[in-house]
């Protein structure tokens, strides 16, 4: 029974991010609930999963948003460890109610001691076989990659197991299988346990000594080998249920025993949980609603209806889930399964594991030394956060400096409105009708980028991140630590003695990528550009077709080209490396050296690029006076003599303004970047505007974030000066 009395008539909100049949039979328990009693009425929202965690960080705190949500486990940590989140429900559990759920599935709810909510169903993933290629279920390692390789012909496309192993979520079930994973069991970081290497080495032999795994796997390609045979076995969850080719005949089965460990592939569990939010002023009945929505014969009408998964093992008794195959191997699956670490530290793991998953499993490092070097990267990643979130728990006033910010602003203010009024009244008055017009795009490059931009500045002199981004500007103020350290990091070298390699993540090796991504881009394109604007120019035969197909690639939205050529350069099933072969050509490893990957994203680039530098110069072509060439042909110049005294002057004012959008544009080209060769390898060829985005979006350090996104609009401003100026020489001389 319930620990707390519920008040009548109370009215609560819930958020979700349910699609389809799941939502459908969600919101219908909640009808069903709305209609058994008469004290408690819920109201339902579905929210759309892309902004669903942002609309929960930015309500929550601030004592708006739902009373009870339906949310993943594992930000539990960072909300638990803020405070302004969720709440704790212990006090409103029984341990009958408890008893509903397998132990797992409770700890995943459980932060420092504290239950904060009920789950409500799982994922994980599990072996699927194709049972036309596979017979019987692997019982060990050692057996499952026997299988794999007699199914394995990477001349024809075919593998024995395929899953995206590079994504760190798959790789839990190895590292679980030799020890507590990630961390250790007090809850501090251990990547470089022998454990969690002989994980990363055990992969490495699969992909790189048995070669049994294809290349540069992801969702999509996984699915795409199974459903056209070319995949014996593949490592996935239900959610690939949906996807899988009615045609397949296949077979769900817990993942074998680990050869070495003598202990199952234990992978990590994902679990939806209700939680109780921080603003909620009735606990006793949010959990009421818990407590129906978790029930037997709920999460039967969500595994029947729904298609979940359900937390409530209880309902895998009903007889049309008990008689359902395919959902009792995930049953059994849970079994081993492992939730995924809430732990607030986890944020920072998942994107620098994964860019070390990459880089030994195409030889660029050795497993041991790298996770020793990552493991000392996120220990001093980590005490930095801690430094922060210390310094945001030490309550403080504002320091009085920070008031004469305003005041200094309004001094300034003052004295303008003195020493220019007359000037400024007498404009008005002359002005008036023209302003009016203006004001509109006035007021909103205020709101939309000097606002943005003021904001990310006093962002940019914090320390605020994911652990803090809620307390007071004022008590997080550093002063220039920021700038500091991104323009005073000199050593281009990490580790040390013979584990030492080179640093992508420092400064002034993006910076140099990023110049030479510029220059090399610009250069290309124009040059390329102004070759086929001269060939167009001449009066041959299809030249407007021709025109209409070298403007369609600017037509395209560069991500849908980004993606099309990203799968071109696919090391095995791309349509460049096939090509290769058919004239007798090795293939080449298109992500895994600095120069290549640099390559695929010039070339993508400069196929974006073209079409409009060739419009630009088609133009000023055009505006040539002709009477200029039959002069200087009469007068017995040559071709290049031509070009070079009439063409080329002659489309200076039309090539420098284009050329200076070219260098803005291609210096923050995220999309190809990220899309194409997503910094490949191990983050070697981001920009400094993809490196911001990393440090913002995947280690959570926004004001290191935003201090590197000032430093690139200084960098840009100070070319938009230099080039300003070079523009006015130019204008001089003609």
């Amino acid at each position: 029974m319930l620990a707390g009395k519920v008040q009548a008539l109370e009215t609560l909100s819930l958020w979700h991010g349910y699609r389809g049949a799941e939502r459908a039979a969600f919101e219908q328990l909640i009808e069903d609930f709305n209609r058994s009693q008469s004290e408690i009425q819920v109201n339902a929202l579905a929210v759309p999963f892309g902004g669903y965690a942002d609309k929960l960080s930015a309500a929550l705190p601030r004592g708006q948003g739902p009373d009870l949500f339906v949310f993943a486990h594992d930000r539990l940590g960072g909300w638990a460890s803020a405070g302004h989140t969720v709440a704790p429900i212990d006090r409103y559990v029984s341990e009958r109610l408890r008893q509903r759920f397998p132990a797992n599935l409770v700890d995943a709810m459980t932060f420092a001691g504290e239950l904060y909510g009920l789950p409500l169903a799982f994922k994980s993933p599990a072996l699927i076989l194709n049972t036309d290629l596979v017979a019987s279920a692997p019982a060990t390692t050692d057996e499952m990659v026997a299988i794999a390789r007699q199914h394995t012909d990477r001349n024809a496309g075919r593998f024995g197991l395929a899953y995206m192993y590079t994504e760190p979520f798959f790789h839990g079930m190895l590292m679980n299988s030799f020890g507590p994973g990630p961390f250790s069991r007090g809850g501090s970081l251990a990547l470089d346990s022998p454990g969690n290497i002989a994980s990363v080495e055990m992969l490495v032999r699969w992909a790189r000594e048995e070669r049994i795994l294809p290349e540069e796997p992801s969702s999509t390609l996984v699915t795409s080998l199974f459903n056209q045979g070319r995949a014996a076995m593949v490592i996935s969850g239900p959610w690939m249920l949906g996807e899988i080719d009615p045609g397949v005949n296949y077979r769900v089965v817990s993942l074998p025993v680990n050869s070495e460990s003598g202990r199952p592939l234990a992978p990590w569990v994902a679990v939806e949980g209700l939680f109780l939010s921080s603003r909620s002023k009735n606990p006793a009945a949010a959990v009421a609603v818990m407590e129906f929505l978790t029930s037997r014969q709920s999460a039967e009408k969500m595994a029947i209806q729904g298609g979940q998964l359900p937390a409530n093992t209880h309902a895998f008794t009903h007889p049309r889930i008990a008689n359902f195959d395919t959902a009792m191997a995930f049953r059994r699956q849970l079994e081993q399964a492992v939730p995924i670490p809430n732990l607030p530290d986890m944020t920072l793991v998942w994107v620098p594991l994964k860019n070390l998953l990459k880089k030994v499993v195409k030889g660029a490092a050795q497993p041991e030394a790298e996770m020793h070097l990552l493991q000392r990267q996120l220990e001093g990643d980590l005490a930095r956060l801690e430094r922060s979130r210390q310094r945001s728990e030490v309550p403080g006033q504002m320091p009085a400096w920070l008031w004469l910010i305003p005041v200094v602003l309004v001094l300034v203010a003052l004295w303008a409105w003195a020493r220019y009024r007359r000037r400024l009244m007498s404009t008005w008055r002359a002005n008036r009708t023209a302003y009016l017009y203006i004001l509109p795009a006035m007021l909103g490059m205020l709101v939309l980028v000097f606002f943005p931009l003021l904001y990310g500045l006093i962002l940019s002199f914090t320390d605020t991140t994911v652990f803090n981004e809620h307390t007071p500007l004022w008590s997080r103020f550093v002063g220039l630590d920021n700038y500091s350290a991104i323009l005073g990091d000199f050593d281009l070298w990490r580790g040390q003695g013979g584990e030492r390699s080179l640093d992508f993540d420092n400064f002034y090796w993006t910076l140099f990528i990023t110049i030479l991504w510029t220059a090399s881009n610009v250069i290309l394109a124009v040059g390329l550009a102004l070759i086929m604007a001269l060939a167009l120019d001449k009066p041959i035969f299809g030249r407007n077709a021709f025109r209409l197909l070298l403007i369609l690639p600017w037509a395209i939205p560069n991500y849908i080209t980004a993606l099309v050529w990203k799968g071109m350069f696919h090391p095995q099933f791309g349509v460049i490396n096939q090509g290769l072969q058919v004239l007798g050509v090795a293939p080449v490893a298109w992500f895994d050296s600095i120069g290549a990957s640099f390559f695929t994203g010039l070339v993508t680039n400069v196929w974006l690029s073209i079409p409009f530098m060739m419009v630009v110069i088609l133009g000023g072509l055009q505006s040539i006076p002709r009477e200029l060439y039959e002069v200087a042909r009469v007068e017995g110049a040559g071709r290049w003599f031509q070009f070079r005294s009439i063409t080329l002057p002659l489309l200076k004012p039309v090539l420098i303004p284009a050329v200076i959008l070219s260098v803005v544009w291609t210096f923050n080209m995220f999309n190809v970047i990220y899309l194409v060769s997503d910094g490949a390898p191990a983050g070697a060829n981001d920009i400094l505007i993809t490196k911001a985005f990393r440090i913002g979006f995947e280690k959570y350090q926004y004001a290191y974030a935003a201090a590197y996104s000032i430093v690139i609009l200084a960098l840009l401003f100070c070319y938009a000066v230099w080039q300003m100026r070079v523009s006015r020489t130019l204008e001089a001389v003609r």
